[in-house]
């Protein structure tokens, strides 16, 4: 069945094309008016529900789109347009206007009124194909209907001008069987006499003059009881004899009843015409004597059942082809000699003369049957519902294979076509239900393939032959043909067109090679293709369009549309739901912004650069000039945030459409001022919509048309975006914003701010912005320090929340940096960055109101430290196709030069950014010199130091195998013994950091960890020496007994007392200071230890793990005399070389005196 079917969970407003189905509360509906002003909706069917169903006035697809219910009916041949046989009553709104075709079909309704509103009555099958409504008893009309009215339940247009039907289960018992159709009418419309309606005699007044009749159905085409009809002699049409109906002339025989008992019929002599369907399903005639009879039309002889035998007398010279029909005991048909155009075989198959035309096949004939290579035209449903015959081969004389020529063979397994074969066209319906045929290989002369092949239920293969001349696949050529999974083309072939459902439904069709010669795909031609994954197209591919709905639902992964298509059609590619990307060609220059509509899993749609109209920007399609948003692909959502290109200035029509579940935030560039139609519908999952905008987007910019509006409110769509989106706009401009007719029915948030990491400040000076629930992105700073931290995470509490909440900072926004403090060396990234915005490292930046642009001026900012694993996967520049200028770090004012700033990573993460970011490859490195401004090194033996990050020194000594250095943290005991300064003397017994929760390593410092450093092996480091960044910050230390004081972030101010002094390190010796220091250098440390006795000296010991090696240091600040002065073990200082044998410490080396 041609049924594309779809759940109305699954779809959305203007989501549909005419023609298409869909299911609510058991009612299939067709979209009869997909029009965005006014759509309508035919009933098709209703099943699985019992009793009376109510028939909705409107239809509101539970997403956007409101419908009306105008019709009922509608249906066609191939369709399933029956209802559930227990539905015993329904109530129609009074919106309907139509009823048409196959109405009600199937259903158990006894008792059908028609609304006020009904108008037409319409279709091949009359109103209702009035038959399949097999327990209807009576037809009612409203008060106030026009066109209509019920004569005691029976159906006429008003003035009784027309009869249209009589209930099946009308009960007529009281007149003996007999209906007299009402004097005034004219016209008996289709059917109207219904199979099942128990009559024997039907009366035809003298104004009736139109019987419908050459239509299909009959008025009376199939009723089995009737034996007789009744025309009044004053009729100026018709008449009868014998219960059979006749023109006035009584040349033509027009009607033989259904039911009349007679076992043989012979047609009057005068008659010389047998009309359209007039012997159609009698049960009884065995024989029919043609006389006279000249003409017999197509479909005159019709499923009599019981008729064996047909003689064609001398006198019938023309017989249409399809006269005779579906006769199952057909077993011969004979021919009188001397009949000068027809003739029969030895099996009694009726030809024409020449045996050129094969007319009629007995169906009751046994066995296969061999075609003579005589015929040239198989006729009109010539092998119609043959039951013997397994298989037929088409011989190559064969031009012509009229409709319904093998239509119905319920053991049709085997269809050839000799090699030479001249078919170019199939009749309608030609192989039409058989369903026992797999397999058919075309023959290489098809020139069209219409529907031929409808409800073949097993057909599974269709082979192209190489050389194949087939240039059209017509509109429905599979039609309920659902077990279709290979159409092969097995060489070449000049297809051109394939027509409107072609392929439609056919869910297990798995792939598909277009020909190159193909130029159109019509309107849903592989509509509801899930199976479907591939479809390939010749490089020299002639396609110029993809229609409607071309491939809706199919399961295509990944398509490269072909160079020659200059269009795509509104949704053409809807529900692909597993399409991951698609390839636009340069000449595609016209993409309905509906055609990837509900794709959820596409994220990428690549533009040749060579386009005129679109480009594309990390998958996203844009305007040629990007300012334009036209579709953001579903699949590119993320859960933390959501980029846009910042050049983009307007969100055009359908951008954001029903994005999916994971679309929950997005975060708009600063330029937006423009908002299109139905750009954020159906975005129920959408919870963060952050703005960037540097001036608010007008109200009159954001379209808020009733059924256009770019963000549901409510009132046409089951979504209210004000329900559940917050929205976060610049502070500065907040205030604006709550001011706006529109953006102040959001849950508004501004930005906010929070002090710099590191600062004692209580100034709030880092600008953040929330870009979903869980991370934010940073704006800007003011901070005023030498080096910036940016945290892995910011917490902030809003004005009346219980908690603050906790962000992950994901971002460096656009320009995040300009006009920062010049005072700013450094940045210290600690956050597992995701996005480098714009020019996010220059502190100084030229803006041109007038041209509306900005570039890079200079910057502060001498290196950037990261200290994460991963490179951000998303710098600005390449990542949105941006210029040069916008280089995120500063490479010159026109952005083309060489990297100014140093970006230091860990070592053995260098080469993953340097893979990363290829731009900035000169740039890298993981020696790190200094603090941006100053290089470290250390002069005299020693130096304190403190840093934002975990450091490692020990990369230096193993590649040039010299400058050993440890980091010493000391213990807060003071250690008494005698000493030479009074009444006692003290010393701090100095060890490594590893001895103290540090790392295993004495080179190793956490970050913020103040340390006195020492050069194990020599006096001093090299002008190239460099540290780098700690590999082991996956952990945290607690550093014990720690006397030094690191300083971080900025200088900062030391408290120091004549109580409470501090000891810093100067010239390799620590000094003692007791005043403030107003301002401490930034990365080194100071030592401070618990207050001594009144007058007490402390002495400091260095001990390293494998020597002895003793520095001291007096601890009035002054420094001891480093030639002459000798030290004890207790620490007792000597002046000069002591007289005494022991152990001694001079100039920091372990002396034995003897």
């Amino acid at each position: 069945m041609l049924l594309f079917v779809l759940l109305l969970t699954n779809i959305g407003a203007k989501a549909y094309v005419v023609g298409e189905y869909f299911v609510k509360d058991h009612i299939t509906y067709r979209v009869i008016d997909a029009s965005t002003s006014s759509p309508k909706l035919a009933v098709y069917n209703v099943k699985g529900v019992s009793g009376t169903v109510t028939i909705p006035a409107t239809v509101f697809d539970g997403i956007d789109t409101h419908f009306k219910v105008t019709q009922i009916g509608g249906g066609h041949d191939s369709d399933n347009y029956e209802w559930s046989s227990t539905v015993t009553g329904v109530t129609l709104p009074n919106t309907i206007t139509t009823i048409d075709s196959r109405a009600f079909a199937g259903s158990g309704i006894t008792s059908l009124t028609l609304p006020a509103s009904v108008t037409a009555v319409k279709g091949t099958k009359s109103m209702f194909w009035n038959t399949l409504i097999s327990q209807l008893k009576e037809i009612r009309v409203a008060a106030g209907n026009t066109s209509f009215i019920s004569d005691n339940g029976v159906l006429y247009t008003t003035g009784h001008k027309a009869l249209i039907a009589i209930p099946n289960k009308y009960d007529l018992s009281s007149t003996t069987y007999i209906y007299s159709i009402n004097p005034n009418c004219v016209k008996v419309y289709p059917d109207a006499i219904p199979s099942y309606l128990n009559i024997k005699k039907l009366n035809i007044p003298a104004a009736t003059t139109d019987l419908s009749f050459g239509t299909w159905p009959q008025f009376s085409y199939s009723t089995f009881t009737l034996e007789e009809f009744d025309v009044d002699t004053d009729n100026s049409a018709f008449c009868s004899i014998d219960g059979v109906i006749y023109d006035k002339e009584k040349a033509q025989v027009l009607l033989y009843p259904p039911g009349k008992q007679d076992t043989h019929f012979t047609i009057p002599d005068n008659v010389t015409t047998v009309a359209k369907y007039v012997f159609y399903n009698n049960s009884y005639l065995t024989s029919i004597n043609f006389n006279n009879v000249q003409t017999v039309d197509a479909c005159a002889v019709f499923s009599c059942s019981l008729l064996q035998t047909i003689t064609i007398p001398s006198s019938l010279t023309s017989i249409s082809t399809g006269a005779f029909q579906t006769c199952p005991k057909m077993s011969k048909y004979i021919v009188e000699a001397g009949n000068p155009n027809y003739s029969t075989d030895d099996n009694g198959v009726l030809f024409d003369k020449d045996k050129k035309i094969l007319i009629a096949y007995p169906l009751g004939r046994e066995g296969n049957y061999a075609i003579p290579n005589t015929v040239t035209t198989i006729g009109y449903a010539a092998f119609y519902r043959s039951l013997n015959i397994s298989s037929v081969t088409i011989p190559s004389s064969v031009v012509n294979l009229e409709q319904y020529a093998f239509r119905l063979m319920p053991n049709l397994t085997s269809v050839t076509f000799e090699e030479e074969s001249q078919v170019k066209v199939f009749g309608y319906l030609a192989f039409y239900e058989n369903p026992k045929l797999t397999v058919v290989t075309l023959p290489k002369s098809l020139a069209t393939l219409g529907n031929s092949f409808s409800k073949c239920l097993a057909l599974e293969t269709i082979n192209v032959p190489d050389g194949s001349q087939l240039e059209t696949i017509a509109a429905n050529a599979f039609s309920s043909s659902d077990n279709l999974t290979n159409f092969n083309f097995l060489g070449s072939c000049k297809l051109k067109n394939i027509g409107v459902n072609a392929f439609a439904d056919k869910t297990k069709l798995k792939a598909f090679h277009f020909p190159a010669s193909v130029t159109s795909i019509g309107t849903n031609a592989f509509g509801n293709t899930p199976a479907m994954e591939t479809v390939t197209f010749a490089d020299n591919s002639t396609i110029i369009a993809f229609g409607e709905g071309a491939f809706a639902n199919s399961g295509i992964k990944s398509i490269k549309i072909p160079a020659g298509v200059k269009s795509i059609a509104k949704e053409a590619f809807k529900n692909c739901n597993v399409l991951e990307k698609v390839t636009v060609p340069a000449g595609c220059t016209n993409i309905d912004p509906q055609a990837f509509k509900f794709d959820s899993k596409l994220a990428d749609i690549e533009v040749d650069a060579n386009n005129t109209v679109y480009s594309s920007v990390q998958g996203i399609l844009l305007s040629k000039d990007k300012s334009k948003l036209i579709l953001f692909p579903p699949g590119k959502a993320r859960t933390d945030f959501t980029l846009l290109p910042p050049s983009i200035t307007k969100i055009g029509d359908y951008a954001f459409y029903e994005s999916g579940t994971n679309f929950t935030n997005l975060v708009i560039p600063a330029k937006v001022n423009t908002i299109g139609q139905r750009a954020f519908g159906l975005c129920r999952s959408l919870k963060t919509l952050t703005l960037l905008c540097d001036q608010v987007i007008p109200s009159t910019k954001i379209d808020q048309g009733t059924n256009t509006m770019a963000f549901d409110d409510g009132t046409v769509a089951s979504d209210k975006a004000t329900d559940h989106v917050t929205v976060y706009v610049r502070k500065n401009l907040f205030d604006a914003y709550k001011a706006d007719a529109f953006w102040s029915k959001f849950n508004l948030k501004p930005s906010f701010t929070v002090k710099a990491e590191g600062t004692t400040t209580t100034d709030a000076t880092d600008e953040y912005i929330p870009t979903s629930a869980n991370t934010a992105d940073l704006l800007s700073t003011t901070a005023n320090v030498k080096t910036f931290i940016v945290p892995k995470q910011i917490s902030y509490r809003e004005t009346g929340a219980a908690a603050a909440t906790t962000y992950k900072v994901g971002l460096i926004g656009d320009y995040a940096f300009e006009n920062a403090n010049s005072n700013m060396k450094e940045v210290v990234v600690k956050a597992d960055i995701d996005y480098i915005g714009a020019m996010a490292f220059v502190t100084k930046t030229q803006r041109n109101a007038a041209t509306n642009t900005i570039s890079p001026v200079s910057t502060t900012i001498s290196q950037v430290v990261f200290t994460g694993n991963a490179p951000a996967t998303q710098l600005s520049r390449n990542y949105f196709g941006l210029g040069a200028q916008f280089s995120e770090f500063f490479k010159g004012a026109a952005g083309t030069g060489a990297c100014t700033q140093k970006i230091y990573v860990k070592k053995s993460k260098l080469a993953a950014y340097k893979t990363a970011w290829p731009a900035y490859t000169d740039a890298l490195d993981y020696k790190i010199k200094g603090d941006g401004a100053a290089d470290f090194q250390i002069a005299t033996k020693y130096a304190s130091f403190a840093r934002e990050f975990d450091t490692d020194f020990a990369d230096y000594l193993a590649a040039k195998g010299n400058t050993k250095i440890a980091a010493f943290v000391a213990g807060s005991q003071l250690i008494q013994g005698p000493g030479d300064y009074g009444t006692s003397a003290y010393h701090v017994r100095m060890t490594s950091i590893d001895e103290h929760g540090g790392n295993a390593s004495y080179a190793y410092i956490p970050a913020a960890t103040g340390v006195l450093l020492k050069v194990l092996d020599r006096e001093k480091t090299d002008a190239d020496f460099y540290y780098t960044i700690g590999e082991e910050d996956d952990r945290t230390y607690n550093i014990t007994d720690n006397v030094m004081t690191g300083i971080t972030v900025t200088d900062a101010r030391v408290e120091a007392s004549s109580t409470s002094p501090v000891y810093v390190m100067r010239d390799g010796l620590f000094r003692k200071v007791d005043t403030p220091i107003a301002s401490f250098p930034v990365h080194g440390a100071y030592m401070k230890i618990k207050e001594l006795q009144g007058g007490a000296k402390v002495i400091f010991d260095f001990k390293d793990p494998t020597t002895t090696e003793i520095e001291s240091i007096s601890a009035d600040g002054t420094a001891v005399n480093s030639d002459d002065a000798y030290y004890n073990l207790n620490g007792q200082r000597f002046v000069g070389k002591p007289q005494q044998a022991g152990i001694y410490i001079h100039q920091g080396k372990k002396i034995v005196i003897k």
